[in-house]
């Protein structure tokens, strides 16, 4: 067992070359990795390699972790500073000698490489006996996250893969990697020759637990979120795979988007479900809303209209009625219209909110989610701008506004596929991009408690599971190249801006301070009585950053810091972060915002 304790004191003080794969070698197990771009899960998995900082005239990488499950190699990265698209615009290789001999595959940097893989080019070659055979992502089943401008990445990379088996030779056990930067002057991972050296072992990592397909509760309210893809539903050869996973997934609320046909799609619905009265928004460019709660107002929300409100009656559910947003903004390499497009949106929402001035009339603290395909493929300030209300062009729309109710940013989920740890969204497998996430969940946590939130993809469910739901193998491949997304709201009398917070009986956790934050915060929470107290930083998908204490605390006010860094002491990218504080089997979340 991997102790990370001596494995601190054995590198206390020491400088980035003791990560040379000649001096320092970890004997690590496997982990759980959910290849979403939300990093949470890779605290626990020790670095293997430290870069050189300031080595490299562009890009600089900084640091390197390697680890497996029964079915993928994962592979973590991260670059000193700057921000790269892993699809795209860059020089970027991955070269891995998967039989741990430098005398086979082709030479580079001290390793005989059987994999050669660029990233910027999206296609690479398999070194085997001499012969040098092109690739694309699907023979690799590669997974990156994210899918948009990020510095730090995680990647999957099938053990199956014939350039890692030697064409099916081996199970690959020790293997060596290497990073680089081709062009003039990029830089190296790591800087010594021979590659940093990995194992895998015969440990098991099991399988994420499956999500069932059911609320938690009857009383929650189920949106569905499905990009159908060109005719979609109406399409008769299609249709009735849409019919297995729609009628399967039983949603009250329907979000679609790119469907060019609409004039049927209310009907189809209502005949799938001929017990519930259904009812449709007005189609906005291609973009629908279908409800089971009665539609009081619709309205486009830019420009170009892909962006569309409905206001659904859902004051008996929420005591308030349900705002939601359905955006399919542009495509692919159009992050100038993309970005233009999420800027027009936070304006118009900022009026709204602040002034009331908006396409129809809302009450203050509405709830409401914002769902779609966003084809955030570009850069990831769109996504701030969405979540964090950060305006890029402030000169055409005005100041940055935080858009949720309680003036903090709104939440953007990493659901997971209900049996695999990965959170693509869209997938073509001809494609020379591999599956990435297109399509988002934002939501008011001032105004909405969560409930089940995951993506089906009908490809990774076994028998047994596809048998229960009366839904077929290929049935979400068949249906669309993007798979459906589901977000459950919970119905929690006690959420809402309006209601005023009762003392709890046991504890309170106060509001960090300051909230944005830059380099450090402090919590405060109180206890009625003394007891023993669990206090820790989570991410938005609930995976565990920092544990800040975990003792027997005096009654009263109790107050610690938190520096913006996780448990191994490395910082934290910018985002939304929880404090979550437990007293007596008893929990409290309070939204952290870092901004750097």
């Amino acid at each position: 067992m991997f102790n990370q304790t001596l494995y601190n004191e054995m590198t206390k003080g020491l400088k980035k070359f003791i990560f040379s794969p000649f001096l320092f070698s970890l004997a690590i197990g496997g982990h759980p990795i959910n290849i979403d771009g939300s990093f949470g899960d890779w605290v626990e998995v020790p670095i293997i390699y430290s870069d050189n900082d300031d080595d490299a005239i562009e890009a600089d990488f900084s640091i390197l972790k390697v680890t497996y499950d029964s079915e993928f190699l994962f592979i973590y990265f991260k670059f000193y500073e700057g921000e790269f698209l892993m699809q795209d615009w860059n020089d970027f290789h991955l070269y891995i000698d998967s039989d741990n001999n430098s005398s086979t595959g082709t030479s580079f940097h001290g390793i005989g490489a059987e994999l050669e893989w660029t990233f910027g080019a999206r296609s690479g070659y398999q070194h085997f006996n001499g012969e040098q055979i092109e690739i694309y992502q699907n023979d690799l089943n590669l997974r990156i996250g994210p899918t948009i401008t990020s510095q730090e990445f995680e990647i999957a990379i099938s053990r199956e893969a014939f350039p890692l088996t030697m064409n099916g030779l081996q199970s690959m056990t020790n293997g060596r990697i290497v990073l680089s930067e081709v062009s003039a002057g990029g830089d190296f991972l790591p800087d010594e020759i021979g590659g940093v050296t990995f194992s895998i072992n015969e440990d098991d990592v099991l399988p994420p637990d499956p999500i069932p397909l059911e609320k938690y509760s009857e009383d929650d309210i189920r949106i569905l979120s499905y990009n159908t893809w060109g005719t979609g539903i109406i399409d008769d050869e299609r249709q009735i795979h849409f019919k297995r996973v729609i009628q399967a997934l039983d949603p009250d609320i329907i979000a679609l988007q790119e469907h060019s046909e609409w004039e049927e799609i209310d009907d189809i619905i209502q005949a799938w479900f001929p017990n519930e009265q259904w009812h449709a928004s007005w189609t906005h460019r291609d973009l629908v809303v279908l409800s089971r709660f009665s539609i009081i107002d619709d309205a486009s929300m830019i420009s170009s209209n892909r962006t569309m409100a409905a206001l659904l009656n859902t004051e008996n559910e929420l005591g308030k009625n349900l705002l939601v947003f359905n955006s399919h903004l542009s495509c692919c390499s159009n992050n100038e219209d993309r970005q233009q497009q999420v800027d027009e949106f936070a304006s118009v929402w900022r009026e709204w909110v602040l002034n009331s001035d908006g396409p129809f009339e809302i009450e203050e603290g509405t709830p409401f989610v914002h769902v779609g395909d966003f084809n955030y493929v570009g850069y990831r300030k769109q996504v701030e701008t969405i979540r964090d209300g950060d305006i890029e062009d402030e000169s055409q729309y005005g100041n940055d506004f935080f858009p949720d109710w309680d003036s903090t940013s709104i939440i953007d989920l990493f659901p997971r596929h209900t049996h695999k740890r990965m959170g693509y969204t869209w997938r073509k497998d001809g494609s020379s991009f591999n599956p990435g996430k297109l399509d988002y969940i934002f939501y008011s946590d001032a105004t909405i408690d969560t409930g089940k939130y995951f993506i089906l993809n009908t490809l990774a469910m076994d028998d047994i599971s596809l048998n229960n739901y009366e839904l077929q193998w290929e049935d979400t491949q068949n249906a669309s190249d993007h798979l459906p997304i589901v977000f459950d709201i919970t119905i929690n009398n006690e959420v809402g801006i309006e209601k005023e917070h009762i003392l709890p009986i046991s504890a309170i956790l106060y509001p960090n301070y300051p909230n944005p934050f830059n380099s450090k915060t402090s919590i405060t929470f109180y206890l009625l009585d003394p007891g023993i107290i669990e206090l820790s930083i989570i991410d938005v998908t609930g995976n565990t950053v920092k544990k800040l204490m975990h003792e027997k605390r005096p009654a009263g006010n109790s107050l610690v810091n938190w520096d913006g860094k996780n448990m191994n002491g490395e910082s934290v990218t910018s985002g939304i972060y929880f404090c979550l504080l437990k007293v007596n089997e008893k929990s409290f979340k309070s939204k952290i915002l870092l901004l750097k």
